[in-house]
């Protein structure tokens, strides 16, 4: 079978209602350019296919991306578990401008370790962030390196370039995926060389 990629990646953006993931989604996908800036929620889930080349290790990759926007409404949860599951990387998004999207990470961490692969590479992202915050950096990057995750923050109101977090996610997958291939055991995430 002649496939036009190396690695098909499952990425699984997550996190309360409000917190900017299917904005983010759609600017990283391209796609809904000329609405992008009204608030439609997503019912469930949705998905969008991406291609992209990542250089890990001084070798070019073509990837193929799965990316899953799931809805923040505390009425999906139960059945959103399920696409955690064969995820390779989670967008963990919180709003810095609303403690209870922070709060809820804490549950959403737990989802993701019961119904995800150990070796899954998952980000905290703190978005809306040129906005009066309440939740600060110092409780964010507490936050993740308690529970051993990337730590990101985001001012996609700004039109931030996205791109930058998603190449970063996807080469942190392809590293552990090379460590799997390699039969080697998993490393922090610091020490990934990209």
């Amino acid at each position: 079978m002649n496939l036009d990629y190396d690695y098909l990646i499952k990425i699984v953006f997550t996190g309360a209602q409000q917190t900017g993931k299917t904005y983010t989604l759609n600017i990283m996908a391209d796609r809904n350019q000329g609405q992008l800036d009204l608030y439609v929620p997503t019912i469930g889930v949705d998905f969008v296919i991406k291609r992209m080349q990542v250089t890990v290790h001084n070798k070019i990759y073509n990837i193929k991306l799965q990316l899953w926007d799931t809805g923040g409404q505390e009425r999906y949860q139960t059945f959103i578990n399920v696409y955690y599951r064969n995820a390779s990387g989670m967008f963990l998004f919180c709003n810095v401008c609303d403690l209870e999207s922070f709060k809820k990470c804490s549950t959403l961490i737990e989802n993701i370790k019961e119904y995800n692969q150990e070796d899954a590479q998952v980000m905290l992202v703190g978005n809306k962030i040129g906005t009066e915050r309440v939740v600060s950096v110092d409780e964010l990057v507490t936050f993740a390196q308690n529970n051993n995750i990337m730590f990101t923050e985001l001012n996609t109101e700004n039109g931030e370039d996205t791109n930058g977090i998603l190449e970063s996610m996807v080469k942190s997958i392809i590293h552990q995926i090379l460590l799997r291939e390699h039969g080697k055991q998993k490393q922090k995430v610091d020490e990934i060389l990209i």
